[in-house]
C-alpha cells in the first residue's frame, strides 16, 4: 500500500501518541495498541496458568486509513480485559494440600510429613498408620505399613503334590485335598491375564497388577529397555539408598515412585516357579536374589525386610547388605479398622478381615473359647503334619460354617503384624496365638516334599519338610 500521509501529518499524530501516554491514555491511537496491560495476575498456585494473557486484542486496526486527511484517530480504546482469572483449580498435587494430622483417619490415607530436619530429606509417601502421619521408610517399626492395603494375588501355583513329590489333583474326601492349587483366583484365571506390561515410554516399562491395582517398575533397579537388557547404572544398594532411589525415579513418564513394602513386594512373587520366582513375560531379565522392601524389623530395627526372588522366601537382613530394587506406585487405598471379632457363636469366634475380605478361625487348631484358652475335644493335639493339617481344615466345623481350608502361603502371611514380634500378629484379635511355625497351604515348587510355613515369631517365610509338625489355622472366603 502506498503511504499517503505527509510528514506534518506524520509529525501531529506523533505528537498526539507522546501525548497521550503520558497522560496514561490506553493503546495510544493511530492502530498500534501495544497494550501494556499490567495485570501482574501474579497467581501463586501451582498450575501453570494456561490464560498466557497475550491479550488477543492484538487491536491491528484494520482501517487502511488511505485517506489524506490527518486521521486524528480518536478511538479512545478503554480496554476493559479485567482479566479476573476465575480458575479455582486446588491443585491437589502437592504435599502441602495433604493433611497433616490422621486423628480420626483411616490407616493408609495419604498424608504430609516433613521428614527433612530427622532424616535429612523429606520423601513424598506419606501415609497415615494408628491415627499419625508416618513416612514409611522411617528407619524403625514404627512407620511400617500396616498390613497389606490391596485384594490378595493369589500364588500362581497350578501343580498338584503330595508328600514329596507332583500328584493329580485329588478330589475332596482324598489324601491331600485342600492345597494351594484347588482354590483361588488362580482356579479361574489364565496366568497370562494377571499382569499388563506398558512400553509407553521406549525402554522404560510399567507393569499394572490387574488383581492388586498396584504399577511396577518393569525393570529391576540397573536395567532398562523394553526386555530389560540395557545396563542402567548401579544394580544393588544398601537399603537407605534404595529409599532414596525409588523417591527420587523417573520412570515410565511417572515420578511418584516409592520402594514397596514388604507385603507390596511379596504380592509379585510366584510360588509356581523358581530362579526366578516371578512371571518373567512380566518382569524379564530379574535377578535370582533379594530385593529390598520398606519395612523394618521390629525386633531389630537395624535390619529390613527383603523379599528373595531365588525361591520366594521373606526373610530379616541387616540394612548395609546390598540387595537388588524394583520400585512401585499406585494406591494406596485406605482401610477401616483391619479386624473384627465374631463371637456370635460361643466358644467359636471367627475373624473378619475388613481388608482382604476373608474370614479366620479365631483360635489356632486345638483351643476353643472366646479367648482361644479351652482345648478343643475335636482336635487331638495342637500340632499336625502337612497333610493332616490340609484334612484338619477341610473337615473343620466352626463358628456355624463347614467351609474352611488351610490358607496359602500369601495369605497366610498377610495376617503378619510388622509392628510387633513374639507373636507377630494382632492378639486382640488373634489371642493366644503361639509364636510358632504355621503351615500354609502352598508346596514349595523347587522340592515337592516341603511346603511353606510363616513363623510368627517374627514373620519370616520359609519351608520345612511336610512331615515336620507344624501350627494351623484355617480361612474361609476369597475369590
Amino acid at each position: 500500500m502506498i503511504d499517503t500521509i505527509s510528514p506534518w501529518t506524520r509529525i501531529v499524530l506523533t505528537l498526539v501518541a507522546i501525548a497521550s501516554v503520558a497522560c496514561g491514555g490506553g493503546d495510544g491511537g493511530g492502530g498500534a495498541s501495544a497494550d501494556t496491560d499490567a495485570d501482574t495476575d501474579v497467581d501463586t498456585d501451582a498450575d501453570t496458568d494456561t490464560d498466557a494473557d497475550t491479550d488477543t486484542d492484538t487491536d491491528t486496526d484494520t482501517d487502511t486509513d488511505t485517506d489524506t486527511d490527518t486521521d486524528t484517530d480518536t478511538d479512545t480504546d478503554t480496554d476493559t480485559d479485567t482479566d479476573t482469572d476465575t480458575d479455582t483449580d486446588t491443585d491437589t498435587d502437592t504435599d502441602t494440600d495433604l493433611p497433616t494430622d490422621c486423628t480420626g483417619l483411616d490407616d493408609f490415607t495419604l498424608c504430609y510429613l516433613d521428614t527433612t530436619a530427622t532424616e535429612g530429606t523429606d520423601r513424598s509417601y506419606d501415609i497415615c498408620i494408628g491415627g499419625t502421619c508416618q513416612s514409611p521408610g522411617c528407619g524403625t517399626e514404627v512407620c511400617n505399613a500396616p498390613g497389606p492395603h490391596f485384594p490378595l494375588a493369589d500364588t500362581n501355583q497350578r501343580i498338584c503334590y503330595n508328600a514329596s513329590a507332583e500328584m493329580t489333583c485329588p478330589s475332596p474326601g482324598e489324601d491331600f485335598y485342600g492345597q494351594d492349587w484347588q482354590y483361588g483366583w488362580d482356579t479361574t484365571h489364565a496366568a497370562t491375564l494377571r499382569f499388563t506390561v506398558s512400553t509407553a515410554v521406549t525402554d522404560y516399562p510399567v507393569v499394572a497388577d490387574n488383581v492388586t491395582g498396584l504399577l511396577w517398575q518393569g525393570c529391576s533397579r540397573g536395567l532398562k529397555g523394553n526386555a530389560c537388557t540395557t545396563p542402567d547404572g548401579a544394580a544393588t544398594s544398601d537399603w537407605s539408598t534404595a529409599l532414596s532411589y525409588c523417591d527420587s525415579l523417573s520412570w515410565g513418564g511417572f515420578t511418584d515412585w516409592r520402594l514397596p513394602d514388604e507385603y507390596e513386594l511379596d504380592s509379585i512373587v510366584d510360588l509356581g516357579r523358581y530362579f526366578p520366582s516371578i512371571d518373567t513375560d512380566a518382569f524379564p531379565s530379574t535377578p535370582n536374589n533379594y530385593f529390598w522392601s520398606s519395612s523394618s524389623y521390629a525386633g531389630n530395627v537395624s535390619s529390613a525386610w527383603p523379599v528373595d526372588f531365588f525361591g520366594g522366601f521373606v526373610v530379616v537382613t541387616g540394612k548395609s547388605y546390598m540387595y537388588y530394587v524394583r520400585c512401585v506406585r499406585g494406591g494406596p487405598t485406605p482401610q477401616p479398622a483391619r479386624f473384627t471379632r465374631d463371637t456370635s457363636v460361643t466358644g467359636y469366634p471367627v475373624v473378619i478381615d475388613n481388608t482382604t475380605g476373608l474370614e479366620w478361625q479365631g483360635c489356632h487348631a486345638g483351643w476353643m473359647g472366646d479367648a482361644c484358652a479351652t482345648d478343643d475335644p475335636a482336635v487331638t493335639g495342637e500340632y499336625s503334619n502337612w497333610q493332616n493339617a490340609l484334612s484338619q481344615c477341610e473337615n473343620l466345623s466352626w463358628g456355624g460354617h463347614t467351609d474352611w481350608r488351610l490358607p496359602n502361603r500369601k495369605e497366610l502371611r498377610s495376617l503378619v503384624d510388622n509392628h510387633v514380634y513374639s507373636p507377630s500378629i494382632d492378639t486382640t484379635a488373634f489371642p493366644a496365638t503361639p509364636g510358632g511355625y504355621f503351615w500354609s497351604s502352598s508346596s514349595y515348587a523347587y522340592g515337592g516334599s516341603t511346603a511353606w510355613f510363616v513363623a510368627f515369631t517374627s514373620g519370616y517365610v520359609d519351608g520345612f519338610d511336610k512331615s515336620d509338625t507344624e501350627y494351623a489355622r484355617c480361612v474361609r472366603g476369597g475369590p
